[in-house]
């Protein structure tokens, strides 16, 4: 999968491939996500608040469209609810958890996404964008907090995978200062479709819904 999205990246991109304009946007994503699973012993017990900042890099091939990619740093997580109890893996060493037992995840991660947006042309100082396309993730941070055991920041290496994915689409607007400067404002939806964990016993997909506020140049 590395080898893939590298190949992309390097198809989207490439000089002699595309020779239309480039732009690039400093963005913060305020956002609210949480862990979605499948099991009725592993349950999510609502949503927590994250943020997602970073550079976006648009590659226009059109006066419209653009391919887009860029890299932003990610902190985001999850509470999940253990009805049956749980061990996991800590520094530390395995710790039980007691039925009924919370643990909210506390996770960053490195993303590079892969995506098509689509401009419409300026109606006054004002346009308009979507955007769709799928996230890459890398982790660099793992831990976790147990209110049962009021202990904090956990860490918990061998409890989620160093890669996943996900796909988010959204849109927004853009405000034009004059020249390429433009403040914009957008709202995003991103599911994860690849397993965060590495546990046998449950699957967990990170999901958020993002506010997100930048200046495009």
């Amino acid at each position: 999968m590395k080898k893939y999205t590298f190949l992309v990246f390097l198809m989207l991109f490439s000089s002699s491939t595309f020779s239309q304009r480039f732009s690039f946007s400093i963005i913060a994503d305020p956002q609210i996500a949480w862990l979605r699973t499948e099991l009725d012993e592993v349950k999510s017990d609502g949503p927590v608040f994250g943020i997602n900042g970073g550079l976006v890099f648009d590659r226009y091939f059109t006066e419209n469209y653009a391919f887009s990619t860029g890299i932003s740093l990610w902190q985001t997580g999850g509470k999940l609810l253990f009805t049956e109890g749980m061990t996991i893996q800590t520094r530390s060493g395995d710790k039980t958890l007691d039925p009924n037992s919370s643990m909210i995840y506390r996770l960053q991660y490195l993303t590079i996404p892969l995506s098509l947006k689509l401009n419409s042309n300026e109606i006054g100082y004002m346009s308009f964008f979507a955007h769709v396309g799928i996230n890459n993730h890398i982790s660099i941070g793992k831990s976790a907090n147990v209110p049962s055991t009021d202990e904090n920041k956990v860490g918990i290496p061998e409890e989620i995978n160093i890669f996943s994915m996900s796909y988010f689409f959204g849109g927004g607007g853009e405000y034009s200062l004059g020249g390429n400067t433009r403040l914009l404002a957008g709202l995003y939806f991103t599911s994860g479709f690849w397993d965060i964990t590495s546990s046998e016993e449950y699957r967990a997909t990170l999901n958020a819904v993002s506010l997100r506020i930048g200046v495009r140049f």
